[in-house]
């Protein structure tokens, strides 16, 4: 694999931006600058997580070579939850997080993680985290960390029945790091069901196993306004070439520690379409049927004119 390289750049101004610290390298111009530093790009998820420090509360993260162009939205949620939870005790688990898409990662160059300790309780601990390339931030997240308690657990969601298993579907990754499978779905009902898996390297490490749920769910949740959308009954693959369709915002509430390296089905369902913006909530369940996770996010999906260029391709979803 060729190494990604990022070079110094001037791409904000200077002074602590809102969740990023004070301490942001600065030239004589009075604009943040970005140290030059070159990176290997990850074979595997455990490589994808092997964030790189950078200073105080600072990381830096590398991306595969997607084939779509740009990095996939999931990779930069799961690599900043990662830069959080590197500031957490291992007292305390991640319970939420709520990310907000801004602009699409480029694949040449890292992407910096700044993570502003916002509180420190005894039962909770905030983190904001904003991504960043040369051309300003990407993302910006927070997480919600939860110490453990003894209390009554009661499962309202049920994992829907009769659901064809993964090992009958066939493969829509992108052949390492995710396996995806998609059930087969019927246009006008706004639900679409997947499997999904990450690589074996994700290992034990319990914050480890939910970064990796965290790189799984962003993905479906756009099939499922696509799914409700009156123009969206089309072939697979001139999805492209009738819509322009990118993650909004996107949280996921993680209910119960799961495996995210074993299959784990996403059950989404479209509970909106307008304005060319759709929301979906998807259910994460284990093949033993226990509700793992909730997942909420909104997508833009816009319809391209007629006489628009061709698009470039975009994540699959």
């Amino acid at each position: 694999m060729a190494d990604v390289a990022v070079h110094s750049d001037a791409v904000a101004s200077c002074g602590p931006a809102p969740g990023s610290p004070a301490d942001s390298p600065c030239g004589a111009d009075g604009r943040r600058q970005w140290v030059a530093m070159t990176l290997p790009e990850p074979r595997d998820y455990a490589e994808l997580l092997a964030l790189e420090p950078h200073g105080p509360d600072t990381f830096v993260g590398v991306s595969p070579p997607y084939s779509w162009g740009r990095i996939y939205g999931g990779q930069v949620i799961a690599q900043a939850l990662s830069a959080a939870s590197s500031t957490v005790d291992d007292a305390h688990g991640v319970h939420s997080l709520h990310a907000y898409f801004i602009l699409g990662g480029r694949l040449d160059e890292p992407v910096r993680y700044e993570v502003d300790r916002v509180r420190n309780g005894s039962s909770f601990l905030t983190r904001r985290v904003v991504a960043r390339q040369s051309y300003g931030a990407i993302l910006t997240l927070e997480a919600s960390f939860h110490s453990p308690e003894d209390a009554p657990g009661v499962q309202t969601m049920v994992a829907p029945a009769n659901v064809p298993g993964p090992e009958t579907l066939p493969e829509e990754g992108w052949g390492f790091m995710l396996e995806r499978r998609t059930v087969p779905y019927v246009h006008g009902t706004g639900r679409v069901l997947t499997w999904v898996r990450v690589d074996p390297s994700v290992g034990e490490d319990p914050v480890a196993q939910s970064c990796a749920l965290a790189l799984a769910s962003d993905t479906s949740a756009v099939a499922a306004v696509r799914a409700t959308h009156p123009q969206g009954d089309i072939p697979r693959e001139r999805h492209n070439e009738v819509f322009m369709g990118a993650s909004l915002d996107h949280a996921v509430w993680f209910h119960h520690p799961t495996r995210a390296d074993e299959w784990l089905l996403l059950d989404f369902s479209c509970h909106f379409v307008g304005g060319a913006r759709g929301l979906s909530i998807g259910h994460v369940f284990d093949r033993e049927g226990l509700h793992v996770a909730t997942i909420v996010q909104e997508a833009l999906l816009r319809e391209r004119r007629p006489a628009a260029a061709a698009p470039p391709p975009s994540a699959p979803d």
